[in-house]
């Protein structure tokens, strides 16, 4: 049951930010599980009890998806440990580095990055949002966001040599 009077209320602002807000979910978890992850944090903030008095509510929201993919991909860290500790002990390692495709390259890149950092990178350079804007949309402070970038950056730095040149702010 929704906490608010008007029960529509949340879609008009569902609406004008379903785009970014399942954009960022397919960065955060992939294309197959992207629109999953968005309707949950829609839920999960309508149904919250600070919703009525939300005053930003995008904000709300691409926070709440945020937080969300990232309570997900900490519960997917913990069950590949496990899986790859079992994994390791009955069959010995016989991977190979043959993984050339850049998608490959890209994606193994994008998902050493914290889902703070990927958030901020996302909203930084795809989105193109000042840090100032970051910032309120995650609810961080604006040096908390310079951090996230740079940590991001400094990952990245050594797999895209370009990246800094192609994308300095």
């Amino acid at each position: 049951m929704m906490r608010s009077g008007n029960p529509n209320d949340w879609e008009s602002t569902y609406r004008a930010h379903a785009q970014r807000l399942t954009r960022l979910a397919v960065l955060l978890v992939g294309e197959a599980d992207a629109h999953d992850l968005v309707a949950d944090a829609v839920w999960k903030a309508v149904t919250s009890r600070s919703w009525p008095t939300a005053t930003e509510r995008g904000a709300y929201l691409t926070r709440s998806l945020v937080n969300l993919a990232h309570d997900r991909r900490r519960q997917t860290e913990r069950r590949q440990r496990r899986e790859r500790a079992v994994a390791t002990r009955a069959v010995p390692s016989t991977t190979t580095a043959n993984d050339t495709d850049r998608s490959i390259i890209v994606r193994d890149a994008l998902d050493s990055l914290s889902s703070s950092q990927l958030s901020v990178v996302f909203l930084h350079y795809w989105d193109d949002l000042t840090l100032e804007q970051v910032a309120s949309e995650l609810g961080l402070s604006v040096g908390t966001v310079r951090s996230h970038l740079d940590r991001a950056k400094r990952r990245l730095r050594p797999l895209f040599p370009d990246f800094e040149s192609e994308y300095r702010r």
